[in-house]
């Protein structure tokens, strides 16, 4: 027991610099107040660093906010299924903890409690009948459910081989690009008493994560014992240690600077011009390990858009210590208004990146025009032709000689009067 704790101690003075990118207060609701059966889990998060306040689910001291309304805690972990109260939050008071950017692990059981169900409900995840229990007759025990049917979303599991052990209630998610289902039971498992929609054949959500637009992320387990020292140590560690490292955001955080933009000779103006060439610069970083890194992808994007997207460009990557600047050079449309130049990155499990600034662009003065148009060519040479013609007409006509006289006009003589060319007369 010594010695665990000094491990624990050494640990958590190596990992002090490996907390949060949100911060490293966690208040810890167990049905007693104390570490009992999940101590081995309660370690692994002082040893990563995280300052734990412990309470027990009847304890009015367990508050998560202030008297000033500010966030006493930066993340919550549940593991009180059957609680109907958890310390002095309810589940109206767990929704605005997350809507305030606080994080939460919301462990359940077979027992769930209707306060747990209510802020299930609120996030889109829906438990099972009260007393039902995923069961799998085709596992060494019915009731210890081994399942390896991971979600493929790197950035939250990251590489998941061995199967996890879970003993407890399946729960349904709702059609929502926020909420993702991590892991699923077995297509032979099902719920017992089973429900109408789990008989017909669909397997359970075991683990679920939710991540709000305000980038809070909410983890949804229907097994409190996932986290007890016996699963742990029958080999579920490296799966709660990636669910957990992701909830509380020691992982896959993205941190974005303003969005910069220029002409391409660096001046910045008041109002862009049409059809002028601009520059535009975005840095962001990734925090893992502790630290915060270049991010690597080559799919980040800008948009040129007024109400659509007029103009949609891949940008390059240059990567920095601790941050990757994202750039490109663009030519704006020749579509003057108020058009907005955003980078809008959203991927599974990353915590999204919008920055947007809004910009005039103008139109041509009246001296900005070009002098000739290229589209006009045909109408200049039809006009150029047109003037030739009419030069070379009148040169024809004023230079050229006029026709011979006759011979007798030329030797004087009176010219033979003309023979009327009318009916011949008769004479004799």
């Amino acid at each position: 027991m010594l010695l665990r704790w000094i491990c624990v101690a050494l640990g958590a003075a190596a990992g002090a610099a490996a907390q949060s990118a949100s911060g490293a207060r966690v208040l810890v609701v167990t049905p007693t107040g104390g570490g009992g059966e999940y101590s081995d889990y309660l370690d692994s998060l002082r040893a990563r660093g995280f300052d734990l306040s412990v309470r027990g689910a009847g304890n009015a001291s367990a508050a998560l906010h202030g008297g000033d309304g500010a966030r006493l805690y930066d993340h919550a972990v549940l593991l009180a299924p059957a609680a109907r109260r958890l310390g002095a939050a309810d589940a109206h008071g767990l929704v605005r903890f997350v809507d305030d950017g606080g994080n939460l692990v919301l462990a359940a059981g077979s027992d769930v409690s209707d306060t747990l169900r209510t802020l299930a409900a609120q996030f889109g995840v829906t438990f099972e009948a009260r007393g039902s229990r995923v069961t799998d007759y085709g596992g060494a025990d019915a009731h210890t459910v081994a399942s390896a049917r991971f979600a493929d979303v790197p950035a939250v599991l990251g590489r998941q081989a061995a199967p996890v052990l879970f003993e407890g209630i399946g729960h349904r998610c709702a059609a929502n690009a926020l909420l993702t289902p991590v892991l699923r039971a077995p297509r032979t498992a099902f719920s017992a008493p089973a429900s109408d929609d789990v008989a017909s054949g669909g397997a359970p959500a075991l683990v679920s994560v939710f991540q709000t637009r305000g980038n809070a992320r909410v983890a949804f387990s229907g097994s409190a014992a996932l986290f007890s020292n016996r699963l742990l140590r029958r080999g579920n560690r490296r799966f709660v240690d990636a669910v957990t490292q992701w909830t509380l955001q020691e992982k896959s955080v993205l941190r974005a600077s303003p969005l910069r933009h220029a002409l391409a000779d660096g001046t910045r103006p008041e109002h862009y011009r049409v059809g002028s060439h601009a520059r535009f610069e975005i840095d962001v970083a990734e925090f893992r390990g502790g630290a915060w890194h270049a991010f690597d992808a080559d799919d980040v994007q800008l948009e040129l858009a007024m109400l659509d997207p007029y103009v949609r460009a891949t940008l390059n990557r240059t990567a920095h210590a601790g941050h990757a600047t994202f750039h490109g050079a663009l030519r704006l449309p020749d579509r003057y208004g108020t058009f907005t130049f955003r980078v809008n990155y959203k991927r599974p499990g990353l915590t999204s990146v919008d920055a947007r600034d809004i910009v005039g662009i103008r139109p041509l003065r009246h001296d900005e025009y070009p002098r000739f148009l290229t589209a006009a060519y045909p109408y200049y040479a039809a006009a150029l032709a047109m003037a030739a013609g009419f030069l070379a007409l009148s040169a024809v006509w004023l230079w050229t000689g006029e026709p011979a006289a006759p011979a007798a006009l030329r030797t004087g003589e009176p010219a033979a009067p003309a023979r009327p060319r009318g009916r011949k007369q008769k004479t004799g």
